[in-house]
């Protein structure tokens, strides 16, 4: 599987975030609290944009209705709020960058 580089390890830091789109998906790279992770930038309630949501700790929270995730699980803090999860990706360390292998 071909490697895509998404962004060199110098460049990272917490806050760090990075809106891109990627065969076909809006992806979200970000990190929080030493811990870099890929997320699909779309909140699995309705779909609105994560790049302009905030993180608190190990909760991001949707802009659009404050529904809060945990970046561990991906679960809602509060289920009954939505039952969906945040969709997450693998991430793959070469040389200096990070990136993710595609099919």
């Amino acid at each position: 599987m071909p490697y895509i580089a998404l962004a060199k390890l110098h460049e990272l830091h917490d806050g760090y975030r990075q809106s891109l789109r990627l065969n076909g998906k809006d992806l979200l790279l970000l990190q929080e609290g030493g811990r870099l992770m890929l997320l699909l930038n779309q909140c699995p309630h309705q779909q609105a944009r994560l790049d302009q949501a905030t993180v608190n700790g190990q909760w991001l929270r949707c802009p659009l209705h404050g529904i809060e995730f945990s970046l561990d699980t991906g679960r809602a803090a509060n289920p009954a709020s939505c039952q969906g999860r945040l969709q997450g990706f693998a991430l793959v360390y070469e040389g200096n960058t990070v990136g993710v292998e595609v099919d």
